[in-house]
């Protein structure tokens, strides 16, 4: 329908504009705290409110499925880009952002991902048809890594600025610029996070759409609505395995970004922050990669297969990481652990959208996040651990997620022919 797919644009466009300014952010507080010498009290603190995001995780999936997506868009994004423009406008105010305006900046964004992801999800399989599936989530990663790529970029020049005729480093080439480029203090990347909100909020708005598929509300109280979600799986128990060990791709890049990348590039690479706006570069073009090819390709083959060979992939290139220091071979890696989570993401959300009605979609997303949650937090306190801030001990953690992604990619294989003979249900098509 020409409704939903004029939706399915101004979506896609609000999620790329609010997701470049929230990718800079998110390499600005870690790379702060990692030039402070405070990479351990970080990693403390985003363990803390990774785990603080495991309840919120529970009660967004609830509130996906009970109200209208649309509406759960706009109030988020209005609150979120509140939060940021407050913090914003004390930095301004006083010169600076103190450690709990960073931080509770860093906390919104961390707790926004909890219910924007769910529920983009539910709102896109809403308003598709199945056969429009994977075309769909390919297109969700592409807009989102192509933004990625562009925020990447600028992440460094933004936190660390560059004088007159500079050399700046990207993907291995160096670039010198006609120009200067003022550092930007958090206050002002903050700024341009929350006006990104601003923009998002009055384009979903302007979204009309017809839902493809009839789904039936449940009401009741939360705990009920939640307990429904637990009762599926339970029920449905191909899924739970599918669902809770085709992540850890995504649980072995989070806690790699945000937890080892800076201390990896610091202390064992001893590059600046060149090499880790590259890097994010470089993961954002290979996911880029894979939203344009993984449907073509991939999708030929049964997904679960294609899943199982990206997550192998995953885990070799953490294990080339841990035993080699070079930036290039880093760019190498990042390049393809862009590519193998993006095409994981693309199979693991089409064969859900195939496999998990609609009306209770928000919370099986959720309950997986919360896995999601419990098992980034567990790395994370690990990697607080002293021992791997110290020299190039940071390796070790590299190669513990390689083993982590390795060994569940063996679990889904293990299970294979039960995973790709599941068969699809059947919804009741909409009026």
């Amino acid at each position: 329908m020409e409704e939903n797919r004029r939706a399915l644009r101004f979506l896609f466009t609000a999620n790329a504009i609010s997701g470049f300014a929230q990718g800079i952010s998110m390499l600005a507080v870690p790379w702060y705290f990692a030039r402070q010498g405070a990479s351990t009290t970080f990693n403390l603190v985003y363990a803390l409110v990774t785990f603080a995001s495991l309840f919120w995780g529970m009660y967004a999936g609830a509130l996906v499925d009970r109200f209208d997506r649309k509406r759960v868009f706009l109030v988020t994004n209005i609150v979120e880009g509140a939060i940021l423009l407050s913090v914003a406008a004390y930095g301004f105010w006083h010169g600076s952002v103190p450690m709990a305006g960073i931080l509770l900046a860093f906390t919104t964004t961390v707790f926004g991902y909890g219910i924007h992801y769910p529920n983009l999800y539910a709102f896109a399989q809403e308003i598709s048809r199945p056969e429009d599936y994977g075309r769909i989530t390919s297109t969700i990663e592409i807009v989102g890594q192509a933004t990625s790529v562009v925020s990447g970029a600028l992440a460094a020049l933004l936190i660390e600025g560059l004088p007159l005729g500079g050399q700046y480093q990207l993907l291995g080439t160096t670039i010198t610029l006609p120009f200067a480029v003022q550092a930007w203090p958090l206050h002002q990347i903050f700024l341009l996070d929350g006006l990104t909100y601003v923009v998002a909020v009055a384009l979903i708005a302007a979204i009309r759409h017809r839902p493809v598929i009839l789904t039936q509300v449940e009401l009741g109280t939360l705990w009920k609505r939640l307990r429904t979600g637990i009762t599926y799986l339970r029920e449905h128990r191909t899924i739970w395995i599918f669902g809770l060990f085709s992540f850890s791709v995504f649980v072995g890049l989070l806690v790699e970004l945000n937890a080892l990348m800076p201390m990896y590039i610091h202390n064992h690479l001893q590059a600046g922050a060149g090499a880790f706006g590259a890097a994010e570069v470089a993961y954002a073009l290979g996911a880029l990669s894979a939203g344009l090819f993984v449907r073509r390709v991939f999708l030929r083959q049964p997904p679960v297969r294609s899943i199982i060979v990206l997550m192998l992939g995953a885990g070799l290139g953490f294990g080339a990481a841990a035993a080699t220091r070079s930036v290039s071979l880093f760019l190498a890696f990042s390049l393809v652990l862009g590519f193998t989570n993006a095409g994981t993401r693309i199979l693991r959300v089409s064969y859900l959208f195939m496999h998990v009605p609609n009306e209770v979609s928000g919370r099986v997303n959720s309950i997986f996040n919360v896995v999601n949650v419990l098992l980034r937090t567990g790395f994370i306190l690990l990697f607080t651990l002293p021992f791997f801030a110290r020299g190039s001990n940071v390796v070790w953690g590299y190669a513990a997620l390689g083993a982590f992604i390795i060994g569940s990619a063996l679990v889904l294989a293990a299970r294979y022919r039960e995973l790709a003979t599941l068969p699809a249900p059947q919804p009741a098509a909409a009026d």
